[in-house]
């Protein structure tokens, strides 16, 4: 487990589940770590993994605040000096329930956070990778980034916009060796699926047939969506760009061999499907 040997990965959001395993298994690949975290500090293994010496920091800034990001994307280059990959695990589900109903404000906030921030991030690194002309940019998709996600409109609109921002960005950084794509982790129990188990009924009847599925099999492992965060933050990935994985669904493992032929298609991104 060297894959990331030596690579500086600011990872955000390491304070939930998968933000949080994803930052323990880099560290496994030999990455060093820069944490962000808004409220609760990560709980990180630090110490030292086998030969290599413990190299993480935890900072504190919210992402959807466009200079605390630059401030803090500064900071991580300062000491580390540079960050070759970036994980944004900084989400909020926000409102759950008829679009009537729901704030107004607690829809922009998730738009902000959800969205916002993945620009700030991207936004911050994207000079020091373009100087270095190499760099690896990880989004988190979500449900209802590639269907339709009723009483869920702002999570689902965040999220594809997300995986449009992810794409497109990729398309636009290819020429400076930036690699830019997206996660879909699967139904994960995390501080989310907590808040859509207390939403009850104001989620619809499908959310209620995904609770009753979690309590029955566990729920997606997160170690998948980790193992797909590393696979794209190496240079197993080579240029793939701008597309969405599924940690579940997707033989990514495999997916080395057939990275020329995926960027040559449509694979794997949000398309139209026409009227046939």
């Amino acid at each position: 487990m060297t894959q990331l040997l030596g690579k500086v990965c600011l990872v955000t959001g390491a304070s939930g589940a998968i933000g949080a395993a994803i930052a323990r298994r880099f560290r496994q690949e030999g990455a060093c770590l820069a944490l962000g975290f808004r409220t609760a500090k990560p709980d990180v293994i630090c110490e030292e993994v086998g030969d290599r010496p413990s190299c993480v920091l935890c900072y504190c800034f919210d992402v959807a605040n466009g200079e605390q990001v630059r401030d803090a994307v500064r900071t991580v280059e300062s000491e580390f000096g540079r960050i070759d990959v970036l994980v944004n695990c900084a989400g909020v589900i926000g409102p759950i329930g008829p679009l009537e109903t729901s704030d107004a404000s607690d829809w922009a906030r998730t738009i902000e956070i959800n969205l916002y921030g993945s620009m700030h991030l991207a936004r911050a690194v994207i000079p020091g990778m373009r100087e270095r002309r190499q760099g690896k940019i990880i989004l988190l998709s979500g449900g209802g980034a590639a269907y339709a996600r009723p009483f869920f409109t702002a999570y689902s609109s965040s999220k594809a916009a997300v995986v449009r921002f992810a794409e497109s960005l990729g398309q636009e950084l290819e020429d400076a060796n930036i690699q830019v794509n997206a996660i879909a982790p699967g139904p994960i129990k995390s501080r989310m699926w907590d808040q859509m188990r207390a939403a009850g009924p104001s989620g619809g009847p499908k959310l209620l047939e995904e609770l009753k599925q979690m309590d029955e099999t566990g729920g997606a492992a997160v170690e998948r969506a980790a193992g797909l965060a590393a696979f794209l933050a190496s240079d197993r990935s080579g240029r793939l760009t701008g597309r969405l994985l599924s940690a579940v669904w997707d033989d990514w493992e495999h997916l080395e061999n057939h990275i020329d032929r995926i960027t040559t298609s449509d694979a794997l991104t949000l398309r139209r499907v026409p009227l046939n």
